[in-house]
């Protein structure tokens, strides 16, 4: 699955950094700086698969520039000793495309910074190298540097570029706010969704899965992210040395996996559960049978009392037709039922029984009693049968969902305090790595203040062999 990587830093003079040598080292070329009078030599370096400068199109094909021309001017057209020299965008290119699909992706990516703010872009594509990956790197690791001027790239009147004004992202809030433009961070947001969109045009097109921009938090995942190691943690780690930042971010993996791990044994719990009522509730239903004159209702574990069928005394000279029916109909087992066949049968012997042997009342007090329809009270029965497996169900359906409901409480109630012991990690965690930075700034502030007092000394120690030259006569 393709990794979703798009981040943005300013190269800043204020932090002690230099285009030319950012671009010398990305691009694996030799520039020449002439603000510091360096020569930055990195063509042996491996990894760098491409490098291209791209144009803005509204200049392409009316000028050119190579590199060493354009980063010694963004260098010499800013002034002051803090200014911010160019913006860098780092961007993970999905490893299951191809080299030339990766590189049109990145390609595409850039032409839109330049096009969207008229600046010019250096597009460095690297790869791991084997040392790299031998000691750790993840091979799937292709990546674009992105190098943007952060002033803008227009024609002078003898056709060559030059940088003018500054471009809108590197504009401070109140200078955008003045001009109607949102603050630079909902900016860099939408920058970050246009990747997004660019790169899963590409993955849709093969059929990969796509990527996605948000945090884990707005996507919902419960996933705590990792702390930026930096490149000189990352060679400790690699040689061996545990770092206070990779100890941290071993504490939020191991944090992770414990989460992960009790998700799944939730939701192992939580299926447990509905496979038991599941199977509880298809307890004690009547089974059905498919006969040929429709369904036939079997109740095999329903404990159904029959209403028992009332005695009729036998008629005269119709005796056996008598006994004949009362059979065909009493039946106080629930578990003797018969099918609808088996009783038309045995209704129609009854009626030729019946036909066989004509009465001749004399009188109305003669006349046999009307026998009743064996049919429609089993019928009948058969109807009340169904009506109390009906409503046995229907108790059954409101108690299953009854304890779904009080299952879902209280899986909501250890959620909520899942999440609560989370947040508190998480924020021991922050405090934690807030501390350690802090430790790390205060001994890069001593180191650098050791290292001025060193200097401080060596130059005392200078002046003072300079003073003894002079005084020392022969």
């Amino acid at each position: 699955m393709a990794i979703y990587m798009a981040t943005t830093k300013s190269i800043s003079r204020g932090n002690g950094q230099s285009a030319v040598a950012s671009a010398s080292y990305r691009s694996g070329k030799k520039l020449q700086d002439e603000r510091y009078g360096k020569t930055h030599d990195y063509s042996n370096r491996y990894g760098v698969m491409s490098a291209d400068i791209i144009l803005p199109s509204e200049l392409q094909g009316k000028a050119d520039i190579d590199r060493n021309s354009l980063w010694n001017m963004a260098e010499r057209v800013e002034k002051r000793k803090d200014s911010r020299v160019a913006r860098e965008w780092i961007i993970n290119l999905p490893h299951e495309l191809d080299v030339d699909t990766r590189k049109q992706l990145a390609h595409n990516f850039a032409q839109q910074l330049a096009d969207k703010y008229g600046v010019i872009a250096d597009c460095c594509i690297h790869r791991p190298i084997d040392k790299e990956i031998e000691r750790g790197a993840d091979p799937r690791n292709f990546h674009a540097h992105i190098m943007l001027t952060t002033r803008q790239a227009v024609l002078s009147s003898d056709n060559t570029i030059i940088l003018g004004d500054k471009a809108t992202i590197e504009l401070s809030d109140s200078k955008r706010r003045s001009i109607g433009l949102e603050r630079v961070s909902v900016e860099i947001v939408e920058l970050r969704e246009l990747w997004e969109r660019i790169a899963n045009e590409k993955l849709a097109e093969y059929g990969h899965e796509l990527i996605d921009s948000r945090s884990y938090e707005s996507q919902g995942i419960d996933i705590v992210p990792q702390l930026k190691m930096g490149k000189n943690a990352t060679q400790m780690e690699r040689d061996g040395i545990q770092t206070p930042v990779g100890d941290i971010n071993r504490m939020i993996q191991e944090r992770n996996e414990l989460v992960f791990n009790r998700e799944l044994a939730e939701v192992e719990l939580t299926n447990q559960l509905a496979d038991r009522i599941i199977i509880e509730s298809r307890k004690n239903q009547p089974s059905l049978k498919r006969t040929d004159n429709g369904v036939e209702i079997r109740q095999a574990n329903l404990a159904t009392q029959v209403p028992p069928i009332p005695k009729k005394s036998p008629q005269r000279g119709n005796k056996a037709a008598s006994v004949d029916v009362q059979s065909a109909v009493s039946s106080n087992e629930p578990t003797q039922e018969k099918t609808n066949n088996e009783l038309m049968a045995k209704y129609e012997r009854w009626k030729q029984q019946k036909q066989a042997t004509p009465q001749t009342p004399s009188s109305p007090a003669d006349s046999p009693t009307p026998t009743p329809n064996p049919m429609s009270f089993n019928e009948r029965r058969q109807a009340w049968q169904a009506e109390q497996a009906r409503k046995k169900q229907q108790a059954e359906e409101q108690q299953r969902l009854a304890e779904q409901a009080r299952l879902a409480a209280i899986a909501a109630a250890e959620r909520a305090k899942q999440q609560a012991e989370i947040a508190k990690q998480q924020e021991l965690a922050r405090q934690r790595a807030i501390a350690e930075q802090q430790r790390l700034d205060e001994e890069k502030r001593l180191a650098a203040e050791q290292q001025k007092l060193a200097q401080q000394e060596q130059e005392r120690q200078r002046e003072i062999e300079r003073r003894n030259d002079r005084g020392f006569i022969p």
